[in-house]
C-alpha cells in the first residue's frame, strides 16, 4: 500500500491520517463537466483510501423540474445572449447582500431533499462542489438543521460571491490567492489544496510522447495545440482553430465536447482547408491527447484546464466565454499557472514560446503543478478541526427590510429569465433553428392548420404547390389524422404544433390542454410531438409553439429530442388581404387556425404568386438547420 502523506490541520500543525469510517456526501450539478468531474474524481479518491463516499445531483433536489430548467436557461445563455451571463455574474459583485436571500430561496426549494439524503447515507461530511448547493449547505448548518461539517470545495479559480457562505465549515480553493479571497468573502477558514483531478493525469502514468503521437497518428514533425471546448461546445472554437492554424507552423486536435453539430463544423473545415488537422467529439482519452500535445487552447478555466496543469502540460486561455470563464482565465493568468492570450498576436506568441522547450514553458508548468501541494480529500477529512461559525448580529428591522427587498427583486429577476426573457431571446432566432448559410433567395414555410383546413383537399394542394410544412396540435392531428396520413405518405412534412389550441375546431381532450403553468404548458406541447407522431404515422422532430417560449420549453425540447421553430413573421389570412411583401431566408408561418378553407386557399394562392413574382423558393420547414 502506498505512503499516505500526513495531512496539515487547519492550524498548521500535523493531525493523525483519520479513521477509515469517513461518510462523505458530495452534492454536485448536472451543469456541464466541471462540478460533476470534481465531485466523481473526490468520491473515487475518498472510497480508494476505505471511505464510503456518493455524489448527488442538486438539480434534482427542486420540485417542478426547475432544475432542469435552470441547466437549459444557463446552457442558452451561455451559447446565445452571453452579455446577459456576463451582466448577472458582476452583478453579485454589486449587490453581494443579495446572497443571503437568494440561499434562503433556494433552500426553501431543496431542503427536504438534500437533508433526506443526508439523513439516508448518515453523512459525517457533506461536499458542496457547485455554488447553489454551497449556499443551501451554508444556511442549514447556521442555523443547525445539519449537524456535520460542511465543506466547500470551489471547482472554480475566479471566487464569485455566490460561491461562499458563512455557515460553511471550510472553503477549498484552487490556489493561495483564491483560498484568501474565499475567507475575504465568507469569513471563514479557507484552504489552498487545488483541484481533484483523477490519478490518470499524473506526468508519471502518461504514455510518451512518441508513442501517444503514433497511437493518434499525428505529424511528430508539427507542434500540435490541443484545443478544448468543454463538454457543451461553447465558446468560439471554430474562430480559434482558424486563428491558430494561420500559423502554419500549428497543427491542431479540435475536441468539441458532447456539441456534434459543432464537430461536424470543424470537421468540414479542416476537409475543405486540408490541414491535417484532428477533430473529435466527447472523449475519456483526454491523457493520451495532453501527453501528445505540445500546449493547451482553452476558453473557461474549466476541468480540462486543470487536468492539463497535473499533466505538465502548459495552458493558454484564448477568447474566454463570459462570466466565470473570464473571471477564471484572468486569476489563473494573475498566479501565473496559465497565459491569457488577448489577441492572434499575442496568441501566436505564446504557442510559440510555450510549445517548445523553453523558460517560460518550464516556469508555467512549475508554477501549475504547485497547486496540487494539498490533496482536496485529506482537507476534506479534516474539516472538523476548524473553528465554529459564531453569527454576526444583525438588527432585526434592517435584515427584514434587506430580505424583503431582495426576496422582490430575485424573483422578479428570476421569472423575467425564465420566462420573458428566453422569449425574447428566441424571438430574435437565438437558441431556435435557423436557415442553412446559402446564396439563394429561399423562404421557409409553415401553415397552423385547424381540422377542417387540414381535411380540405384545396388547402392541401396549396401546401404542395409551396412545399410547406403543414403545424398541427395533438387534437387536429387526432381528429383529422386519417387525412394528415394520406399527405404525409405523398411527402408533405408535418411538425408539432404544441398541445391543443383554442382555435381548433371539434372537442379537445382537456387532458391535452396547456395547463397555465410554464412547465405544464412546455410537458404538454412535447407530449404532444408523441401523440401526432402517432397519429400521422410519422416520428415529427420539430416543435412550433403556439406562445412565447420560455426555460422549460428548451428543457423539455432537449429531452424530448425536439428543435424548437419561431417565426420571424406570423402572417394571418382573412377576409381581406393587403399586398405580402416577402424577405429572403426568413421563416413565416401561416396561422390559419382561426380562418375558414375558403379564406386560407386564397390567401396561400396569393403568397405563392408573391413569391414567384419576387423570385423566391419556397422551402419547408424541415429545411432549417
Amino acid at each position: 500500500m502506498r505512503r499516505i502523506k500526513r495531512p496539515t490541520s487547519l492550524a498548521g500543525a500535523p493531525t493523525p491520517i483519520p479513521n477509515r469510517d469517513a461518510r462523505v456526501l458530495i452534492i454536485s450539478a448536472s451543469m456541464g463537466a466541471g462540478h460533476d468531474g470534481a465531485a466523481r474524481n473526490l468520491a473515487r479518491q475518498l472510497r480508494l483510501e476505505g471511505h464510503d463516499a456518493v455524489v448527488e445531483d442538486f438539480l434534482t433536489s427542486a420540485p417542478l423540474r426547475i432544475g432542469a430548467a435552470l441547466r437549459s436557461g444557463y446552457e442558452f445563455e451561455l451559447r446565445h445572449v452571453p452579455s446577459a451571463y456576463e451582466a448577472s455574474y458582476r452583478m453579485w459583485y454589486k449587490v453581494p447582500w443579495l446572497r443571503g436571500l437568494v440561499g434562503l430561496l433556494v433552500t426553501v426549494l431543496t431542503r427536504r431533499r438534500v437533508l433526506g439524503w443526508i439523513s439516508r447515507f448518515e453523512a459525517t461530511t457533506v461536499v458542496s462542489t457547485y455554488p447553489l448547493a454551497t449556499l443551501c449547505l451554508g444556511r442549514l448548518r447556521k442555523k443547525g438543521a445539519i449537524d456535520v461539517p460542511v465543506v466547500n470545495f470551489i471547482t472554480d479559480f475566479g471566487v464569485h460571491p455566490l460561491w461562499v457562505h458563512p455557515g460553511v465549515d471550510v472553503n477549498l480553493a484552487m490556489h493561495d490567492d483564491c483560498a484568501a479571497e474565499a475567507t475575504r468573502l465568507s469569513g471563514r477558514p479557507s484552504v489552498a489544496c487545488g483541484p481533484a483531478t483523477p490519478e490518470r493525469f499524473d506526468p508519471s502514468r502518461l504514455p510518451s510522447r512518441a508513442d501517444a503521437r503514433r497511437l493518434l497518428g499525428l505529424d511528430d514533425s508539427k507542434n500540435v495545440v490541443l484545443v478544448v471546448a468543454g463538454s457543451w461546445g461553447v465558446g468560439s472554437i471554430i474562430d480559434t482553430w482558424a486563428e491558430i492554424t494561420s500559423d502554419s507552423r500549428f497543427s491542431t486536435v479540435v475536441v468539441c465536447g458532447r456539441d456534434e453539430k459543432l464537430r461536424q463544423r470543424v470537421g468540414r473545415l479542416v476537409r475543405e482547408k486540408d490541414t491535417g488537422c484532428k477533430v473529435l467529439g466527447w472523449t475519456d482519452d483526454m491523457p493520451t491527447l495532453m501527453a501528445a500535445c505540445d500546449v493547451l487552447v482553452e476558453n473557461a478555466g474549466g476541468l480540462t484546464s486543470f487536468e492539463a496543469l497535473r499533466a505538465g502540460l502548459p495552458v493558454v486561455s484564448y477568447k474566454p466565454i463570459a462570466g466565470h470563464g473570464r473571471h477564471n482565465t484572468q486569476r489563473m493568468h494573475d498566479a501565473g499557472v496559465a497565459t491569457l492570450a488577448g489577441n492572434v498576436e499575442s496568441l501566436h506568441r505564446a504557442l510559440e514560446n510555450l510549445s517548445v522547450e523553453s523558460p517560460a514553458r518550464r516556469k508555467q508548468i512549475a508554477a501549475g503543478l504547485e497547486i496540487f501541494k494539498v490533496r482536496p480529500v485529506d482537507a476534506i477529512l479534516c474539516a472538523d478541526k476548524a473553528p465554529a461559525y459564531r453569527p454576526v448580529q444583525v438588527r432585526k428591522a434592517k435584515r427584514a427590510v434587506r430580505v424583503a427587498m431582495a426576496g422582490l427583486l430575485a424573483a422578479t429577476l428570476g421569472w423575467a429569465g425564465l420566462t420573458s426573457g428566453v422569449a425574447m431571446a428566441t424571438e430574435e432566432g437565438a437558441g431556435v433553428l435557423q436557415p442553412p448559410p446559402g446564396p439563394l433567395s429561399v423562404d421557409y414555410l409553415g401553415v397552423r392548420l385547424n381540422t377542417a383546413e387540414a381535411a380540405d383537399p384545396q388547402v392541401t394542394a396549396d401546401l404542395f404547390s409551396l412545399d410547406a410544412t403543414a403545424v398541427v396540435d395533438e387534437a387536429t392531428a387526432l381528429q383529422a389524422a386519417r387525412q394528415l396520413r394520406r399527405i404525409v405518405a405523398e411527402g408533405l412534412s408535418v411538425d408539432d404544433g404544441g398541445a391543443s389550441s383554442a382555435g381548433s375546431y371539434g372537442p379537445v381532450n382537456p387532458a391535452t390542454l396547456n395547463q397555465g403553468a410554464p412547465w405544464q404548458e412546455a410537458a404538454a406541447d412535447a407530449r404532444a410531438a408523441a401523440a401526432i407522431s402517432r397519429a400521422v404515422g410519422e416520428t415529427v422532430t420539430q416543435s412550433v409553439p403556439d406562445r412565447g417560449l420560455n426555460a422549460w420549453d428548451l428543457t423539455q425540447s432537449d429531452a424530448n429530442h425536439l428543435k424548437l421553430i419561431v417565426a420571424n413573421r406570423v402572417l394571418h389570412p382573412g377576409a381581406t388581404n393587403p399586398p405580402i411583401k416577402l424577405e429572403p431566408r426568413q421563416v413565416y408561418l401561416v396561422d390559419g387556425l382561426d380562418s375558414t378553407p375558403e379564406q386560407l386557399d386564397a390567401y396561400l394562392r396569393q403568397l405563392l404568386a408573391q413569391m414567384r413574382a419576387q423570385a423566391i423558393l419556397p422551402a419547408p420547414l424541415t429545411s432549417l438547420g
